[in-house]
């Protein structure tokens, strides 16, 4: 399993591709793929033992607190603080 990349802030936008967006903004049911984090490296580690690694598609289950997402076939509760940490570059978009 891929790491789930932590990035520095101003690497963070920069580095993304383009329509990266913060996993907190993605509406219920919409599927997006990983792509970082701007969070501490412990708190990557436990996203990562949760199954949210680099690369990995999500689908948003619920918006706001907590953000809970599936991955594979589990769900996960976020923090919206989490949430808003995580970069995602959605799928199917237009």
């Amino acid at each position: 399993m891929a790491a789930v990349p932590h990035l520095s802030f101003a690497k963070w936008f920069s580095s993304a591709p383009a329509g990266a967006v913060r996993l907190s903004t993605l509406a219920p049911g919409q599927m997006a793929t990983l792509h970082g984090a701007h969070l501490g490296a412990h708190d990557c580690a436990l996203l990562n033992a949760l199954g949210l690694t680099d690369r990995c598609v999500l689908r948003i289950c619920k918006v706001g607190e907590p953000c809970i997402v599936q991955v594979r076939a589990t769900r996960i509760g976020l923090a919206r603080s989490v949430a808003d940490s995580i970069l995602v570059v959605p799928q199917g978009a237009g």
